[in-house]
């Protein structure tokens, strides 16, 4: 890669060559967290971030940077070896370097560091391709590694962070003579069966939503909390749920409390569900956005039976068949206006996401040799969510570490305030599930 990230005719001549060889293919949820920024005026960006007991030297924060981009997170999507073909992940250095800060953060600054690291530009086309950086804090330190959705979702990065190596290379998928008698299989399905037929038209004759928007791009606020993952499932037991639709319901009642609506339209809580199929799947994201619908209104805290059963009917609903209405190997092919009708709505067409990580794997809590502290995921939209083009008006994320439980929650200022409100916001929401939350920074 030439200085500045420009392209050579021997670098395209070098990315034909691997797309022939055999690479991992682009899926249709790469493709369309790579398109977001031009059709809905910003790009998602996934941040993991580590408390550490000790400092962290630039030595040892250079060497998990280099080690970092030896693995999968550093490659970048090159077109196909053959017309038509969708687009492959080819390995490529990282040319933005590891950010190591002198000066000591203190709980008044920090929420400014890590919207920094999320604000500066990765674009998609350049070489800069994930962000590391640290910084003194208390007695230890903080970490921050930024990384665009479309490189990968947060179970990806889990993986790249507990790999060695680069992702091992694969058949690039078959020839395009595949993909036309796969076309015409489906045609025929669909035009038999008169269900599928309505549902297609439908969604080939909406109207799409407003493009040209006056608002500019609201850029999420952040509240961090820690709390007793025992105490969090048995209030969830006590009310008929799960610690999962317990989360769920703490999601819409945000949004049931803060958003204002008009008339009794149901509220939509995007559920992510991991398609992947074992620790041999590669895929960079395999994550489908389950749109789950909840009764609107006031906030409710009493019952999580139907929350319980109604995600439980979604997810077992949803699968590789819910990314896209037509065939994933087809939608890449599709113009741009109708691939764009043709793909299953995915947070964004959502009032609030509810992204529930589980538990982290012993890697994940570890950085440069020490466990950390504390560990979070949050994601963010950049430069921020135009309200007119997108419906999704907060984000939570939850991580459990042994006993406890991480949960990040975003929310449009306009909702939510600023930092301070929205922490009082959740901890309020937390307090009427009888929970005791312990917010990260307190300024």
């Amino acid at each position: 890669m030439t200085p500045g990230g420009a392209r050579t005719r021997l670098d395209r001549i070098l990315d034909r060559i691997r797309a022939r060889s055999g690479a991992a293919r682009l899926n249709p949820t790469d493709e369309m967290l790579l398109d977001a920024e031009r059709s809905l005026g910003s790009s998602r960006v996934v941040q993991v971030l580590w408390r550490l007991p000790s400092p962290v030297s630039p030595e040892a924060l250079r060497e998990e940077w280099h080690r970092l981009d030896r693995g999968r997170l550093s490659r970048r999507p090159v077109p196909a070896g053959f017309p038509g073909g969708r687009r492959v992940w080819v390995p490529a250095p990282n040319t933005e370097p590891p950010r190591h800060y002198a000066a000591a953060l203190t709980d008044a600054t920090v929420p400014d560091w890590l919207d920094e690291q999320v604000r500066a530009p990765l674009p998609a086309g350049s070489s800069a391709l994930w962000r590391l950086a640290a910084a003194p804090y208390e007695a230890g330190a903080l970490v921050s590694l930024t990384v665009p959705h479309f490189r990968s979702d947060g179970l990806g990065i889990f993986t790249a962070l507990g790999a060695e190596g680069p992702v091992p290379a694969c058949r690039a998928g078959g020839a395009p003579g595949a993909a036309a008698r796969e076309l015409a299989g489906w045609a025929v399905r669909t035009l038999a069966d008169r269900e599928e037929r309505s549902r297609l038209v439908s969604a080939l004759r909406t109207a799409p939503g407003p493009r040209a928007a006056g608002s500019a791009p609201r850029f999420f606020t952040t509240a961090f909390f820690d709390l007793d993952a025992a105490e969090w499932e048995e209030r969830a037991r006590a009310r008929g749920g799960t610690a999962n639709s317990l989360f769920v319901e703490i999601a819409a009642n945000l949004v049931r409390a803060r958003v204002p609506r008009d008339g009794r339209a149901p509220l939509r809580v995007g559920i992510p569900m991991d398609l992947r199929r074992g620790p041999g799947d590669e895929r960079a994201n395999a994550l489908v956005v389950v749109p789950l619908e909840v009764p609107a209104g006031e906030p409710q805290h009493t019952d999580l039976r139907r929350t319980r059963l109604e995600t439980k009917d979604a997810l077992a609903g949803s699968g590789e068949h819910s990314t896209t209405l037509v065939p994933e190997r087809l939608w890449h092919l599709l113009p741009g206006r109708y691939a764009s009708r043709l793909k299953a709505p995915g947070s964004q067409a959502t009032d609030v996401v509810a992204s529930n990580f589980g538990e982290l794997p012993e890697r994940v809590t570890r950085f440069a040799g020490q466990r950390a502290d504390r560990t979070a995921l949050r994601t963010m939209n950049v430069p921020g969510v135009v309200p007119e083009r997108a419906g999704l008006r907060a984000s939570l994320c939850l991580v459990r570490t042994g006993e406890r439980l991480t949960v990040t929650v975003t929310g449009m200022p306009d909702h939510f305030g600023d930092a301070r409100s929205l922490r009082d916001a959740v901890t309020e929401e937390f307090a009427a599930w009888g929970l005791r939350a312990e917010a990260w920074w307190t300024a």
